[in-house]
């Protein structure tokens, strides 16, 4: 991907999962929601700040510390400054947790065949939230500020479930921006794993995504996630391009008080 159409699906995660606090520097998206998310508590610079780019960087350093947050950016090879990446690695930015960013073309999630029973949510249900706590094993006292994201999404949004004999087997979250559509939170319960639940999830989202005229679709996946891989590259995904984070150390800054214990996942 060129460097344009890496920053279109940059700002379209940045729209999809919208934090609660959200503040801009230029072209430089500064975001946070209660350190809940890495990608919601950091900063998505798509272009130039603005300012001079040692005082852009002090001021997202305060933003973040005022707030007991750790200073973060949002990172890929088409961030602005060019060499941004290499600055923050001077400032003592450590780089942590790289995130791919995998496209496909809709048709391949409509050529799927389900197994499961499928049913579009259009609120957030407890038993979505269960099932997405247990094939996720994130913290449940992130819950609510996930679900206040998840709520906050101003883009056509849907929730969706796969449903088994006598249980919700898996969930995921779909959201629509032009013609591309994004996939979220797609988890799948341990014990219903490699049944075809996430396959149905996936087909049900694309499915209403094209009914909204979306042509593409995409998702972030953690880098070592190799099961997660397997599977979107049968379902016709392909690596698009990689970003990852610079965080900053909290030693460095006495300032800096928090930890990074609740930001267990990208979105």
């Amino acid at each position: 991907m060129n460097h344009e159409e890496i920053n279109e699906l940059e700002l379209l995660g940045h729209n999809a999962w919208f934090a609660q606090e959200r503040m801009r520097i230029g072209g430089w998206l500064l975001r946070a929601d209660h350190g809940v998310t890495r990608r919601a508590n950091s900063v998505l610079p798509l272009g130039p700040p603005g300012l001079d780019l040692s005082t852009a960087i002090d001021f997202v350093i305060e933003f973040y510390s005022s707030r007991d947050l750790i200073p973060r950016f949002q990172v890929s090879e088409a961030s602005f400054p060019v060499d941004l990446d290499s600055i923050l690695n001077d400032y003592g930015f450590a780089k942590v947790f790289p995130v791919e960013v995998w496209t496909a073309e809709i048709s391949s999630l409509l050529e799927l065949q389900p197994t499961h029973e499928t049913k579009y949510l259009s609120e957030i249900t407890d038993e979505w939230i269960d099932t997405f706590i247990q094939a996720s094993r994130y913290d449940p006292a992130t819950m609510s500020v996930r679900k206040s994201i998840i709520e906050r999404t101003d883009q056509p949004h849907i929730l969706a479930q796969a449903t088994g004999k006598d249980s919700i087997d898996a969930v995921g979250f779909g959201v629509v921006e032009g013609n591309w559509l994004g996939l979220f939170n797609i988890a799948t319960h341990p014990e219903k794993r490699k049944t075809g639940a996430a396959t149905a999830v996936n087909h049900a989202l694309g499915v209403w995504g094209s009914e909204l005229g979306a042509t593409r679709v995409y998702l972030q996946v953690e880098m070592n996630n190799n099961i997660a891989k397997n599977l979107y590259r049968k379902l016709g995904f392909a690596h698009a391009y990689t970003y990852w984070y610079r965080r900053l150390d909290s030693v460095k800054k006495e300032k800096i008080a928090a930890s990074d214990t609740l930001q267990h996942d990208d979105c």
